[in-house]
């Protein structure tokens, strides 16, 4: 009998506790899996927050900020930001012309027709300013020259001249620039046979208080000599040297 009760009371004893110990592993490690994916899911929103503000994520995960100014996704650019300082040159825009003379090779001594000379600045009128006549397109060889000098009582910054020829084309023409009256002025832009409206532009803004323009070689006058006709002028360029 006592065999019996004590068979019974071993088959009685409890299983080890292996299998619950292996349970509570499996609930540690879901845990932990768990707050791997939280803390992924943080990282995230983190990220996407930063996009939205500052720029675009890389294949890498890192951010790149987006440059201002650039095009959109969509293609549309932003507004651009203002130009650097110092960049911007005087607006060129027509100056005043104090006084008009004839001039030769000599100065105001000897230019053509210096009586209606003033015609030049005239506003809408069609009576234009004219050489003297001669035998050939070079003076018939009796001078250098004929010309215009253009005073405008300060030195200025002279940028470009626009004439009013007579309609045959045929003359040679320099735009000369300085701040003394004379023949002598350095040329700053030219053009050779010219007629209608001619624009003379300086290679480089010029600074002087005079602009002379000077004829080389003159038209045809369809009567069988050589003169030039000018019927307007205008210096253009910025007050001031």
């Amino acid at each position: 009998m006592s065999v019996g009760i004590g068979h019974a009371a071993v088959k009685a004893d409890p299983q080890p506790d292996g299998p619950r110990q292996g349970k509570k592993w499996k609930l540690a490690l879901l845990g932990l899996v768990g707050v791997f994916v939280a803390l992924a899911c943080y990282d995230l929103i983190a990220v996407s927050g930063q996009v939205g503000s500052t720029g675009t994520v890389s294949a890498a995960g890192t951010v790149t900020p987006t440059a201002k100014g650039a095009p959109s996704a969509a293609g549309a650019a932003t507004t651009a930001g203002p130009a650097p300082s110092g960049s911007s040159t005087p607006a060129s825009q027509a100056l005043t012309v104090t006084s008009v003379a004839a001039f030769g090779p000599g100065g105001t001594a000897n230019g053509d027709n210096p009586g209606i000379v003033s015609r030049i600045l005239a506003v809408g009128t069609d009576q234009p300013w004219y050489s003297q006549w001669y035998a050939t397109p070079e003076f018939g060889n009796l001078q250098s020259g004929t010309g215009l000098l253009l005073d405008l009582g300060e030195t200025v910054t002279v940028t470009d001249v626009r004439l009013v020829l007579g309609r045959a084309p045929g003359a040679d023409v320099q735009l000369r620039v300085g701040n003394s009256p004379s023949v002598d002025l350095p040329s700053v832009a030219s053009a050779r046979d010219a007629g209608g409206a001619v624009q003379l532009t300086a290679t480089t803004p010029a600074k002087g208080r005079y602009v002379l323009i000077w004829f080389t070689r003159l038209p045809p006058d369809g009567q069988g000599h050589y003169q030039v006709r000018v019927y307007h002028a205008t210096v253009d360029g910025a007050a001031g040297g």
